[in-house]
């Protein structure tokens, strides 16, 4: 009767050790994770707060890309009257064209969405609306970028093909970097034509089509920009409201 009583006692000992063991790893687990979702938590806030950043900067500059290309719509309607009315000459038309026809390429700052793929870390996002929302803006973002590149590579070419034909007919010595370079004595011993007088002349008639074409790709480029802007404002209202509800 002592022997087992004695060993009872011990097999309850035994297992209350065991249970106590049990318990404490559980704890123990239940720690960690509350201290990995803590910490996934605080990943998944960080990235919701760099992609608002990244669309705060991004809507700043779509903002100065629409200024800049109001600009270069009002300088080339600007040209297309000077050049009407016969008041400026030729070197002061082509350099204000080369001004007009500037335009800077639009780079989003998608840095931290790239990031988000690239390291698997996309699981962190919990919010599936916030997901989705950004994945289908950044999927869209590509082709409107492409766009944007197609409408600035086609001004490119077209400031590249009145500069070509400037050299054919003499004028290219009318442009600020020439003068520059050639200097006073050699400039005076170039062509003289001014074919900016010559409403007949087919170098003046291809001079206000690419003043006109420059104003229809900086109107598309608003158009492009609008769109960007369009995509991004349901993923960047989420972003807010959750950034907000965080704080």
């Amino acid at each position: 009767m002592l022997t087992e009583n004695k060993f009872s006692k011990y097999l309850l000992y035994a297992v209350g050790e065991i249970i106590l063991v049990v318990i404490g790893i559980l704890i123990a687990l239940s720690i960690n994770n509350w201290n990995d979702q803590k910490k996934n938590a605080e990943s998944e806030f960080i990235y919701y707060s760099r992609i608002l950043d990244d669309f705060e900067l991004d809507r700043q500059l779509i903002d100065e890309l629409n200024i800049k290309a109001d600009y270069r719509i009002d300088s080339s309607k600007q040209i297309l009257l000077d050049l009407d009315a016969g008041t400026k000459d030729k070197h002061y038309l082509l350099n204000q064209f080369i001004l007009a026809t500037r335009s800077d390429v639009y780079e989003p700052r998608n840095v931290t969405f790239k990031d988000l793929i690239s390291s698997g870390n996309l699981k962190l996002i919990n919010d599936i609306t916030i997901k989705n929302s950004l994945i289908q803006y950044y999927s869209e973002l590509d082709n409107k970028q492409f766009q944007l590149k197609q409408n600035r590579d086609e001004i490119t070419k077209k400031v590249f093909d009145l500069v070509n034909t400037s050299i054919e007919i003499g004028a290219i010595q009318e442009f600020d970097y020439v003068h520059r370079l050639l200097g006073p004595e050699i400039l005076k011993i170039l062509s003289q034509d001014d074919w900016t007088k010559d409403k007949k002349s087919d170098y003046y008639k291809n001079f206000q089509l690419a003043l006109l074409f420059n104003i229809a790709m900086a109107d598309r480029e608003k158009q492009h920009l609008s769109a960007i802007n369009i995509l991004m404002e349901r993923p960047y209202q989420l972003l807010v409201k959750k950034c907000e509800n965080r704080k």
